[in-house]
């Protein structure tokens, strides 16, 4: 008996050792990288801050097959736009469960014609967030319950995110969309357009809108702009992620990262934007957002109250309280969703008849 109890004890006594080890190991990396990092930043800063922002690395599984929308239990077809000549971007049309897709049609163009029967219908231009891939399960999921309303949503990789060519930047991501607003205005020059932008697809949404009215007057504007879980501007933004609240308490840290910033041009106004923008706007964000804390939307509330034309189209708050678990990913899963937006006066679902 005595040789066993030996036994456990020196099994324990072997695991507590490792288990120390492994958290002052942890405890070693994270102060080193607290101390490290303005040093890191200030020689490797338009490298960090790009893969932090556009995360075309993150969750992206090369053999997951994005031609394939239906192996997502979608309804939807997979086409390719050529934005610029060195840029290709990868895109799939979703439609409600009753339409019949025809996939002999190889253009985004050939399938609004197909689909887009009367002038009234809605389209949605879906943004995503900093990573993955418009095959993202949650984003699926939300295509899936959006689809089943009655919508038709055209979810886009930007350049850069999966099998979409092209190097990520700001003003590029801005020139996909304008190019897929191009191709929707040419078949359906008077159906409303919403673009609903989810996290840095928020920031995506607002400064594609902002170079649409800026330097094409000729097009039909879309008729509103849906903000789910938008960040107040891109150093809020920097400020509130979370590896840099616990980088923030080297003091020297946040200002080596604003100075990267502003080198690596990665720039969304969001509340300046939002300020001018005469578009209807909804802003929906969860109060358990951990990714982008619910403040953010708090912040921008407050500076429309000041900022903004009381003769423009009015922005929106709506709030997904804490209860309902959606965190920044799943307000699709809200059990009030189909009710939120079904109250949205440019998303308002039309009765649906058979391929219309």
């Amino acid at each position: 008996m005595t040789i066993e109890r030996q036994k456990k004890k020196s099994k324990l006594s072997f695991f507590k050792k490792i288990f120390i080890r492994w958290i002052v190991s942890m405890i070693t990396i994270i102060i080193s990288l607290i101390v490290l990092s303005p040093i890191f930043l200030r020689l490797y800063g338009d490298i960090i801050l790009t893969k932090m922002f556009f995360q075309t690395w993150s969750r992206y599984y090369p053999w997951i097959d994005l031609t394939k929308p239906d192996a997502f239990r979608l309804n939807a077809v997979n086409v390719y736009e050529q934005t610029e000549p060195n840029v290709r971007i990868g895109i799939w049309y979703i439609l409600p469960p009753i339409i019949t897709i025809d996939h002999n049609l190889s253009t985004l163009a050939d399938h609004l014609k197909q689909y887009v029967k009367s002038d009234d219908l809605p389209i949605i231009i879906y943004l995503h967030g900093q990573d993955g891939t418009r095959a993202t399960r949650y984003r699926s999921n939300h295509y899936r319950m959006m689809s089943t309303f009655g919508n038709q949503i055209i979810a886009l990789d930007y350049r850069g995110y999966g099998d979409s060519t092209g190097i990520p930047t700001v003003d590029g991501f801005a020139q996909d969309v304008i190019h897929v607003v191009n191709v929707i205005r040419q078949v359906c020059p008077q159906n409303p357009i919403t673009l609903w932008g989810h996290s840095m697809g928020t920031g995506v949404a607002l400064w594609a809108m902002n170079k649409l009215f800026q330097n094409h007057s000729d097009l039909k504007k879309p008729s509103g702009v849906v903000l789910e879980a938008p960040f107040y501007n891109t150093i809020q933004a920097l400020v509130s992620y979370p590896i840099t609240r616990i980088l923030k308490i080297n003091p020297y840290f946040l200002q080596a990262a604003l100075d990267s910033l502003a080198a690596v041009k990665i720039n969304f106004p969001n509340n300046e934007i939002i300020s001018f923008l005469p578009l209807p706007i909804i802003i929906i964000h969860s109060e358990d957002d951990a990714v982008i804390p619910y403040h953010h939307a708090q912040l921008i509330e407050d500076y429309v109250k000041i900022h903004r034309d009381k003769n423009l189209p009015p922005v929106r708050f709506i709030t997904v309280p804490r209860s309902a678990n959606c965190g920044h990913n799943h307000i699709y899963s809200y059990a009030k969703f189909q009710e939120l937006v079904s109250d949205i006066a440019f998303l308002k679902r039309l009765p649906l008849t058979k391929n219309s």
